[in-house]
């Protein structure tokens, strides 16, 4: 198979077709001016249009409401847990609808509270800490109810371990 080439509307040249960038739409997958043309357009807009770049920069970060990387990275970080215990909430409303059980005011204080020692525990510790039942929602043996006494803060392993079963059974298997 022979070397591909295509001819450069712009200046004109015979080119192989490595020479052009890539483009989706086009009928042979690349555009119809050389990368160098492309190179040379874009310099002499730039050096023509000295204010545009930056202005659609700024324009950017406005729209954002962000003026610096930093600042985009720290405000990140503080959403992210912020991010998480929302959809904790929510998933743990969620379970009590499916369950038709009206949550009282204790248990809404204790899940907020296990899901504040999770994440102070995951700061001293350095590891992942999970909210669990103690007694599984949905299990063969037994079925736990979701409500303040029922709730636990354990370490990630043991949870993924345990799974659907009882905190007891898990400990008398050995873990």
């Amino acid at each position: 198979m022979g070397i591909r080439v295509k001819k450069c509307f712009k200046c004109g040249e015979t080119k192989e077709l490595s020479m052009f960038h890539k483009h989706k739409r086009m009928k042979d997958g690349h555009l119809n001016k050389c990368a160098s043309c492309v190179v040379k357009d874009v310099s002499d807009w730039r050096q023509n249009n000295p204010g545009k770049r930056n202005e659609a920069e700024r324009n950017k970060s406005r729209e954002k409401g962000i003026v610096s990387r930093d600042e985009w990275l720290k405000k990140v970080q503080q959403n992210a847990k912020g991010r998480k215990v929302v959809s904790l909430e929510y998933a743990h409303k969620r379970r009590l609808q499916t369950e038709r059980y009206v949550p009282s005011e204790l248990d809404e204080l204790v899940f907020k509270e296990a899901v504040d020692v999770r994440d102070k525990r995951k700061e001293l510790t350095g590891f992942d800490w999970h909210v669990d039942h103690i007694v599984p929602i949905n299990s063969k043996q037994a079925c736990g109810l979701h409500n303040a006494f029922n709730l636990q803060v354990v370490p990630a392993k043991w949870n993924v371990r345990k799974q659907a079963t009882n905190m007891k059974t898990f400990w008398i298997s050995g873990y």
